[in-house]
């Protein structure tokens, strides 16, 4: 089992060191330069920290378009989830509080989760934890783009369109997550705020 993960994993840098090399984008060739014993030393190594995050065009569930290269001079928060994603659900309670905490804050948040438009219409009422939700059920942001290993997925990206922060998968435990989203999300958030837009 251990092998046939780290083959799926060296297929997986390889794809995506073949597409950096043709698309001379920085996020997919830093991604493929990040350590490679396993998928969680993505999430550790900061290799992701202060890589310009790539752009992407979307519609919202209600409708509106969204393109990351305009939110520029403002904070973003990028999560990546699932509806039958357990360790998203233990997170959204906190994410959502971090939400209004920020909530008159130069900050975005957007939820980018990895389903139809209707599921996702009917699932956030009384779920939602961010105002900005894209139903990505082609996974075109999600894999496409951002090559998403492991759910949830969350990044902060800086005024500049440069990634602050980076994480993957989660607990189950409300509470573990709280504890751990407060110690290193909330500090990202507020340090990219802190930092001066470039012109």
């Amino acid at each position: 089992m251990k092998n046939l993960t780290t083959i799926a994993l060296a297929a997986i840098i390889l794809s995506i060191a073949g597409t950096a090399r043709a698309q001379g984008n920085e996020y997919d060739t830093a991604l493929a330069n990040c350590p490679r014993k396993n998928l969680m030393d993505i999430n550790t190594s900061g290799c992701l920290v202060g890589v310009k995050a790539p752009d992407f065009t979307a519609k919202t569930v209600d409708g509106k378009s969204i393109r990351l290269s305009d939110l520029k001079g403002k904070v973003v928060v990028l999560n990546f989830w699932f509806i039958a994603c357990a360790p998203c659900h233990a997170e959204a309670p906190v994410l959502k509080k971090i939400a209004a905490q920020f909530g008159r804050d130069d900050v975005v948040f957007i939820s980018i989760a990895r389903e139809t438009d209707d599921d996702l219409k009917k699932y956030l009422p009384g779920n939602a934890f961010f105002s900005t939700n894209i139903a990505d059920k082609s996974s075109g942001i999600n894999k496409g783009i951002y090559h998403v290993f492991g759910f949830p997925t969350t990044l902060v990206i800086d005024k500049q369109g440069k990634i602050k922060y980076y994480t993957l998968g989660g607990s189950v435990s409300e509470t573990v997550c709280e504890k751990e989203l407060n110690a290193k999300l909330v500090p990202a958030i507020s340090e990219a705020l802190s930092a001066a837009a470039s012109k």
